[in-house]
């Protein structure tokens, strides 16, 4: 098994990354397996360090959701109103608001709070 070694820049990221890959088939329990445990790791603090994704918008859940679904902006329009508050709703250019929330939530399976952050607000304090 190579020597694992700390991930310092995005050379040492790359190199890391082109390793995984191979050892993606690796059976548990086997050396393989735990040097890909231990890339995964080093990969992921680095990233999360380096390249933080942040929390999603609502309109990034609702995308999100949709691409993981097969659907289209033309199955929102029923739920949403019409295409132009599907256009402005995904370009974070408008508000869900509490209707379209329910309506979303059973569409897509979206928590409410995650698509009002209002609600998300009142549900923490």
């Amino acid at each position: 098994m190579p020597q694992i070694t700390a991930i310092n820049n995005d050379d040492d990221l790359d190199a890391a990354l082109a390793r995984v890959g191979p050892l993606l088939r690796a059976a548990e329990g086997t050396p393989e397996s735990a040097e890909l445990d231990a890339l995964s790791k080093l990969i992921q603090e680095y990233e999360a360090i380096h390249y933080p994704m942040g929390e999603p918008t609502p309109a990034g859940r609702v995308q999100g959701r949709m691409d993981a679904l097969g659907l289209t902006e033309e199955d929102l329009v029923p739920v949403m109103g019409s295409r132009e508050t599907v256009d402005a709703v995904l370009a974070g250019q408008q508000e869900v608001t509490p209707a379209m929330a329910d309506a979303l939530y059973e569409l897509l399976d979206i928590d409410v709070r995650d698509l009002l952050p209002q609600a998300a607000g009142v549900a923490n304090a």
